[in-house]
């Protein structure tokens, strides 16, 4: 087994270059992602393998950004917590804002968030061989990138 550190920003990009991105407001497909690239079984659970070990570092950081959101934003009448980008927005008689300021809780909550990302934690996982993967070929719709997975390719002279 190999040890690869990444930065917790990569491990959520290695979420998505691994088992796809879905647009959460229109659930369209955007990437498929590279385990459903993979015909070889061998290659798909030790794909599958990462991605579980990859799915809970991207777990942790979703706890640390909803406690984040839970410190630094406001419930609404519903009940929901959300942080405001803006704060005193002055609008015209028509409607158009005018004015507003840059809400400070906002930029605590990013700042915090953004040195989460940041920190590096190790991954252990399989070998990878770049010859496992010649026989992939991505469709000329896909427009997935797989830099973080590359990091994780181990080629030959």
């Amino acid at each position: 087994m190999e040890k690869t550190s990444l930065k917790l920003s990569e491990f959520l990009q290695l979420d998505g270059e691994l088992n796809g991105v879905v647009n959460q407001q229109t659930g369209e497909v955007v990437s498929k992602g590279l385990i459903s690239e993979i015909k070889k079984l061998t290659t798909k659970y030790w794909l599958t393998d990462l991605a579980k070990k990859v799915a809970v570092e991207k777990e942790s950081v979703e706890k640390f950004k909803n406690e984040l959101i839970q410190k630094h934003g406001e419930a609404d009448s519903s009940g929901n917590i959300s942080i405001p980008l803006y704060i005193n927005e002055v609008a015209n008689e028509e409607g158009v804002i005018v004015s507003r300021e840059l809400n400070p809780k906002f930029v605590e909550f990013q700042n915090e968030f953004g040195a989460l990302l940041e920190e590096e934690r190790e991954i252990e996982h399989k070998e990878f061989k770049i010859e496992e993967f010649e026989s992939v070929e991505l469709s000329d719709d896909n427009e997935a990138s797989y830099n973080v997975f590359f990091k994780l390719i181990k080629v030959g002279e």
